[in-house]
């Protein structure tokens, strides 16, 4: 596909080869290309504009939204492009011009996104650059927030970036210059406004300065959630005239689209009829942000029922013997039992569904008795080391699990197999009620009972 074009509607398909025959281009990929780290095929597909494009909405370049030549929904933004037959991705739009949006450019993929090179100038609400590849030769004006983030992708602009909010983090980011009039954080230089510091929270989330949060109009913990809020195509400095309504369904809607949104809800608006909604979409994840009046002990089991590691988010207060119980029939985790109520058949009952639970084991519930279950389980791992902190013998424990009856020779033969077992169990069970049983099980290990007797 070399070009299939319509000049009268702007756009055309074009491949990489056709592209770098433009001298423009040519000249414009060899001055990135050192840093960029993008190789295409000389096939891969672009849009191309010839002269300047107006985008009435949003242009997302996660090419998870679209992007591929037969994408009817997804093409309709590009007047003059018709629907290809194949699904080839599309690799990214190159215009030959200026690039104008009453929306944003959003990129909130870190990881990936669409090539944008802009030979003019950009202006747009604003802008979030993240694993894609953009390049603006010349000025790019944001009305409200220019934002890089991640270690992939990488955005250049030759000529001004002027922005009220201007944040670059743990993304390759080349300006030429810049003009940020509310906010500016750059940790890529160092040289930041005294208190605008943001910092790495212990969770890996970037924790917004006070001096920008102030800016805005939502709640805004992380540049995580700011990148969230202009995803979604809003206005979001408070002085903005374009703000919506912040009523519960808005916040109920961003809930619903993201549970860490729980976090940023108003106080106002923590009611028991937002707690129901949220829980009827997250369950037991809304718990820490609500009052513990709302919720009930029916709330609890019904987390628990869906699966016991919910019992981590039960608060102290509801936590009880019967609901921990509860929890270890539904393979919860040793670490999110009280230790006030554990004891030798709650933890029997959790290693029951999951054996490697016994690394959690506190060293004085590790007892004979608890032992001679673990190696019934399976592998039993680190039996060596759990004996001595129990100071039993480690042939006593396997002895007296298989005492328990002939069924147990599966798996302590199967993972403890050594000549001593396999002479007691053969003391035990190689007679004639037992008869079936044995046999079985000594033609299934025949191959180990061979290399002990030669």
């Amino acid at each position: 596909m070399e070009r299939i074009s319509n000049l009268m509607n702007n756009f055309y398909f074009t491949t990489f080869k056709a592209l770098l025959v433009l001298e423009d281009f040519n000249t414009s990929l060899e001055r990135i290309s050192a840093y960029h780290g993008e190789e295409f095929d000389d096939d891969a597909v672009f849009i191309v504009s010839n002269g300047d494009v107006n985008f009435t909405d949003h242009l997302r370049l996660d090419i998870d939204l679209g992007w591929t030549t037969n994408d009817k929904r997804w093409l309709n933004k590009f007047p003059g492009l018709e629907a290809q037959k194949s699904d080839e991705r599309v690799e990214g739009l190159i215009i030959f011009g200026n690039l104008n949006l009453k929306g944003s450019i959003l990129n909130e993929e870190g990881d990936y996104g669409a090539f944008l090179y802009v030979s003019g100038q950009i202006t747009c609400q604003s802008l979030v650059a993240g694993g894609s590849v953009i390049y603006v030769k010349n000025d790019v004006t944001a009305e409200e927030v220019f934002i890089s983030h991640y270690n992939h992708g990488y955005f250049r602009c030759d000529g001004l970036v002027s922005s009220p909010i201007l944040i670059i983090y743990d993304h390759y980011t080349t300006l030429s210059n810049f003009n940020a009039s509310l906010f500016y954080y750059n940790d890529n230089t160092g040289q930041i406004p005294s208190g605008n510091d943001c910092y790495e929270g212990e969770d890996g989330d970037w924790l917004c300065a006070n001096n920008l949060t102030k800016l805005l109009d939502n709640p805004t913990l992380t540049f995580e959630d700011l990148i969230f809020d202009l995803s979604e195509g809003e206005y979001v400095l408070s002085t903005a005239r374009h703000l919506l309504d912040k009523d519960e369904l808005y916040w109920l809607q961003k809930v619903n689209r993201d549970w860490s949104n729980l976090k940023r809800i108003p106080a106002e608006l923590k009611t028991k009829q937002f707690f129901e909604k949220a829980y009827a979409k997250h369950g037991p994840l809304c718990f820490s942000y609500f009052p513990e009046t709302y919720i009930t002990a029916e709330h609890c089991e019904q987390a628990i029922k869906k699966s016991g590691i919910n019992l981590r988010y039960i608060p102290q207060s509801l936590l009880t013997k019967d609901i921990c119980c509860l929890a270890a029939k539904h393979k919860t985790h040793i670490a999110f039992i009280p230790v006030v109520y554990l004891d030798e058949n709650l933890i029997k009952e959790i290693i029951h569904y999951n054996e490697s639970q016994m690394s959690n084991v506190p060293d004085e519930f590790i007892t004979e008795e608890l032992l001679i279950a673990y190696v019934k389980l399976g592998r039993g791992l680190w039996l060596d080391k759990y004996c001595e902190i129990a100071n039993v013998s480690k042939n006593t424990v396997l002895f007296k699990a298989l005492d328990s009856g002939i069924t147990a020779i599966n798996e302590i033969w199967g993972f403890h197999f050594q000549e001593v077992v396999y002479l007691y169990a053969k003391d035990l069970y190689n007679n004639e009620e037992n008869e079936e049983a044995w046999n079985s099980y000594v033609e299934k290990f025949q191959k180990k009972i061979d290399r002990i007797i030669q």
